[in-house]
């Protein structure tokens, strides 16, 4: 039988160990290098919080804006207001013309006296 050289096994043994501990140690810089830290995960947590205020705020926003209806709605009522004027700026010229024949058969009338 061969004796088993010691020194050797031992040589190879170092070897394999220093294999094995290359190979986690890359495997761990490899995963730490890509892994999310947790500042990171709350920054994009902020950020995310703040995105959904700014969409909240602009959907309240647009809820809350008039629609088409409610142009439309706008619009007849401002033709109805106008008509409207319409009628009282016409009564309130004979009425003015009114005035003024009174006024000048006042005046008429004061002079004749």
């Amino acid at each position: 039988m061969e004796a088993v050289n010691i020194d050797g096994a031992r040589f190879f043994w170092d070897v394999a160990q220093t294999l094995i501990m290359a190979v986690i140690g890359i495997y761990v810089w490899w995963t730490g290098r890509t892994r999310a830290t947790t500042k990171a995960i709350q920054q994009v947590d902020d950020r995310v919080t703040d995105m959904d205020q700014h969409v909240k705020r602009l959907e309240q926003t647009l809820e809350n804006r008039p629609g088409y209806g409610d142009l439309d709605n706008l619009r007849a009522e401002m033709a109805q207001t106008n008509r409207t004027l319409e009628g009282v700026t016409a009564q309130l010229q004979g009425t003015t013309a009114l005035l003024h024949r009174l006024h000048d058969y006042l005046l008429q009338e004061r002079r004749e006296k």
